[in-house]
């Protein structure tokens, strides 16, 4: 092999070295998007279901009356305390 041709493949094999670095840091910061996105959807979940849960506990006039009874208790306690 001729060291022209020997200089090239070596330069050849750092840029492709380099490419795959790039390739690994972008992977890895997608990565991280994707953990974090994962992260908020069970709360977006909670959230949403959450507000439909107590859209119905609101239109219940028992259950309405059970949870103001619960929330004043606790108010009672802490005054009491």
């Amino acid at each position: 092999m001729t060291a022209p041709r020997a200089h090239h493949l070596a330069r050849r094999l750092e840029l492709l070295e380099l490419e795959a670095e790039v390739q690994r840091v972008a992977l890895a910061a997608r990565l991280a998007q994707f953990e974090q996105l994962e992260q908020r959807r069970p709360l977006a979940w909670l959230a949403g279901n959450g507000y439909k849960l107590l859209r119905t506990i609101v239109s219940n006039p028992r259950l309405r009356w059970l949870l103001v009874a619960a929330v004043l208790r606790r108010l009672g306690r802490r005054t009491r305390s």
